[in-house]
Order: structure tokens, then C-alpha cells, then sequence
């Protein structure tokens, strides 16, 4: 047995805290402000510092296997070890095979569970290219344990085609109890602006928001919620604008709706893409000032459901660095420094309560996707799970100390008011700001859902 003491955690009342002593093996034993004494049990003085359900990361790219020159599940799950992240789900389109089978999930799950170092769930998906869809290996893969079911209605994979909206409407007709994690942005509307622009000015990157613009998102929520029934089961990823976020919020109290945004939308505008170029392209793009400035106010009042990454990092040198802005690679890292980012800009320079930032970092994420309270609480008898914040302890981004492959990131030279001490799964220090990684690979356990 393991006793942490001296750990400040949330009292689940705003930005009430409290000191407590956590006695735990691998699950969660004991919580009191006044421990017994414990012969025998190894002792970790935290001396204050932050103690969270361990963190999430619920939309990740690791690419492996099949795209892993740009991210393994090694590199991946390592990067996020010394983010706080506890535990990631991964998406099911950039790998080969693309997880929309029970057997392509195996064959996936054969091939990275030798290299996870923190635990991990799966996105599975549905594509354009298996239509007809076969409801039954549908179920199947379903019935295994992923998450949700991933669909595009704009895709640039070949291996993962996107679905038009009368696809769309018969999958979530056929399959009514399976939640959809949807990436939302109109195919039509895209495709216009890009014919729009010449070949000169589709290579600038201060026009590349024009081709991504806020109205295809808007479009695309707008049509899947004309198509979904009340009881579909819909998650948005990565929401960038202000008034596709309205409209999902204005729809939470007649469905079974979900949202997520990211760090990137949280911080950079399109007025950054000219300064950052690679480093901040992504798809959906970073929007105006005012879509960023409304995203923080829905954060800052807990709207927002989680944060997450849409972690899709790259090889900077050969994906990244072209002066023609419409051949470089949409994707950034995310994993080691999307804590550390919250927990400065929100927790400690715009004061959002600690109760709000652990639903959006860990609690809320693990409900939605049939996680909790195993994962996403500090409940006795589940997982002990923790991520340890040094909330007096700033630190400089740089880019090429980052554990991803992609050595580049959009907060490059910011400074974080707080830093990882530990990330703790299940029991055992897997990072440590003194020591680094701790475990081996293979440590990290796939987690189905319930």
C-alpha cells in the first residue's frame, strides 16, 4: 500500500480545498483529513500541491499503427504521461487498419499495448467506404467496449471517407442507442470558398480560415440536428466558433448533446496563422477574436462540457515547413501541455473554480463515455488515478523538449504558471518531475466502456 499526504483537492464546492491524506494500492482505499498511522505503507508527502482525478484526453491521434512516422502509442502515451494525462481515447481514422471492426480493433489493440505507458479507450468509426453499413459488425465493435462511433461530414483520408448528411441520418435512424462523436463542418461550404480563391491565395496562411470559415461548422451542426432525433446520442468534437456553440447549447435541454473545444481555440486566433503558419493549422481552424473570447466565457462558466486536444502531431521539417501554406500537414500536439495550460490561464490567472476545471479535465468526459467512476473521480474503491500539480511552479514552453514526435507547438516560448509533478495510474507513479518516466511500456491497460 501507498499513502499520499499533504494533498490539496477539490471539496467539490467551487474553489473549496482541503488537505487530505490518500491511502490507496491500485484502487482507491481511504480519504481523510487525519490518517492512521500505517506501518509498512510507502509515503508520498505532496506538500501541498494540487491532487486531481487523473486527467482525460478524450480525442487523441496516435496514429499507430500504419501513420506512426508522425506519433506511436509509445511517443504518444509518453507525451502524455508528462502532460498529467492519465488516461486517452484515440480516434479511430488515422491508423491502418481504421478501427471499424472488431477485427481491426484487435489487430490495433495486438499492436500498441506493448507500447502504452498511461491507460487508454477507443473511438470506434463509421466510413463512407464500408456503406452499406453492416449493423451487426457495427454492434459487434460496439458490444467490445469502444466509446462512441467517429463520423466526418468533411474528410481529406482516403482510408476514412467522410458520410453525406442522408448517411448520417440513416446511421443514427439504424443505430439509436450508440452515441456519435461527429466532426462538423460543411463539405459544401468548403468546397465553394477553395474554388473561390486562386491557386496564389490558397498558398497564404492568413487565408486559410477563409476556407475553413465558421459558417461550415455552423452548417453542419445545424443540418445534424434537422437529421438527429431527440433521443440520438451526439457528441461534437473539437467546436471552434461562437455560433455553432450557441446553437448546441441552446439545444442541451431537448437533447442528449455534447460539446468539446480545445486549447488552441482557447488561446490563438486566425490572426496568429500568418506568426505560427504550421504550428497552429489545424482542422477546424482558430477563428476570430470574438468566437475565442466567447469559447473562454462558456469555460469560464462551465458550458463547455470538456477540453480536449484532437492531439494529431506530425514531422515538423517534412509536413510541416512549406511556404505554400495549402500542402502543410493540419495537425498540432497537444497531450503534454494541455493541463498545465488550463490550470494557468483558468485556474490561476481567470480563477474558474476548481469544481469547473475537474469536469472539464476529467469528470465530465469519463461520464459521457462510460468511464465513471473508475476513471474521472476520487471515489473509494475506484482507480487511483491522480494528476499532481506544482501550482507554484512556472515553466517556459519549448517546443523541442516536448515527448511527442512533433517537436512544435503554437505555445511555444509562453510561459505556464504550474507545472506536472506526478502522473499516478492506478496505484503507480508512472511520471515524475524528478525522474521522469517510471514505468515500462506496456503499463497502460485499454479500458472498456461500461
Amino acid at each position: 500500500m501507498k499513502l499520499i499526504k499533504n494533498a490539496l483537492i477539490s471539496t467539490g464546492k467551487g474553489n473549496e480545498t482541503k488537505l487530505v491524506s490518500i491511502l490507496f494500492n491500485d484502487k482507491i482505499i481511504e480519504i481523510t483529513e487525519n490518517p492512521a498511522f500505517h506501518k509498512g505503507v510507502d509515503i508520498i508527502d505532496l506538500q501541498g500541491k494540487l491532487l486531481l482525478p487523473g486527467c482525460i484526453d478524450a480525442h487523441v491521434h496516435f496514429n499507430d499503427p500504419g501513420f506512426n512516422h508522425r506519433e506511436d502509442f509509445l511517443s504518444g502515451t509518453t507525451s502524455a504521461a508528462y502532460g498529467g494525462i492519465t488516461t486517452v481515447i484515440d480516434m479511430p481514422c488515422t491508423s491502418i487498419p481504421p478501427v471499424t471492426n472488431k477485427a481491426n480493433l484487435y489487430e490495433k489493440l495486438d499492436i500498441i499495448k506493448s507500447k502504452a505507458l498511461i491507460d487508454f479507450a477507443f473511438w470506434g468509426g463509421i466510413r463512407r467506404n464500408d456503406f452499406p453499413i453492416d449493423k451487426k459488425m457495427i454492434l459487434k465493435l460496439w458490444n467490445e467496449g469502444v466509446i462512441g462511433f467517429k463520423l466526418y461530414t468533411i474528410s481529406g483520408m482516403e482510408s476514412f471517407e467522410a458520410l453525406s448528411y442522408e448517411d448520417i441520418k440513416n446511421v443514427l435512424s439504424e443505430l439509436p442507442k450508440i452515441l456519435f462523436g461527429i466532426h462538423a463542418e460543411d463539405e459544401y461550404t468548403i468546397n465553394n470558398v477553395i474554388k473561390s480563391l486562386s491557386d496564389e491565395e490558397l498558398k497564404l496562411p492568413e487565408n486559410y480560415v477563409k476556407t475553413r470559415p465558421a459558417e461550415a461548422e455552423v452548417e453542419a451542426v445545424k443540418k445534424i440536428f434537422e437529421i438527429a432525433k431527440t433521443d440520438n446520442k451526439i457528441h461534437f468534437v473539437h467546436i471552434s466558433s461562437k455560433e455553432a456553440t450557441e446553437i448546441i447549447l441552446a439545444k442541451k435541454k431537448y437533447s442528449d448533446v455534447t460539446f468539446e473545444t480545445c486549447p488552441h481555440f482557447l488561446q490563438f486566433t486566425c490572426i496568429d496563422l500568418p506568426k505560427l503558419k504550421g504550428r497552429i493549422k489545424t482542422t477546424p481552424t482558430v477563428k476570430s477574436e470574438e468566437d475565442k473570447k466567447f469559447l473562454r466565457s462558456c469555460l469560464k462558466e462551465g458550458k463547455v462540457d470538456f477540453i480536449t486536444t484532437d492531439h494529431a502531431g506530425c514531422n515538423y521539417e517534412k509536413e510541416k515547413k512549406f511556404e505554400d501554406f495549402s500542402k502543410v500537414y493540419n495537425g498540432i500536439p497537444g497531450v503534454e501541455l494541455m493541463i498545465p495550460f488550463l490550470f494557468s490561464e483558468f485556474y490561476l490567472n481567470e480563477n474558474v473554480s476548481l469544481e469547473t476545471m475537474l469536469k472539464l479535465t476529467s469528470e465530465n468526459a469519463a461520464k459521457r463515455f462510460g468511464l465513471y467512476p473508475e476513471k474521472g473521480s476520487l471515489r473509494i474503491g475506484t482507480d487511483a488515478d491522480f494528476t499532481i500539480i506544482d501550482i507554484r511552479k512556472p515553466f517556459k514552453v519549448d517546443e523541442k523538449k516536448l515527448h511527442s514526435l512533433g517537436k512544435y507547438s503554437p505555445f511555444h516560448k509562453e510561459t505556464f504558471y504550474c507545472s506536472i509533478d506526478k502522473t499516478i495510474v492506478r496505484g503507480d507513479i508512472v511520471f515524475d518531475s524528478n525522474s521522469g518516466i517510471i514505468q515500462k511500456p506496456g503499463y497502460g491497460k485499454w479500458i472498456r466502456r461500461k
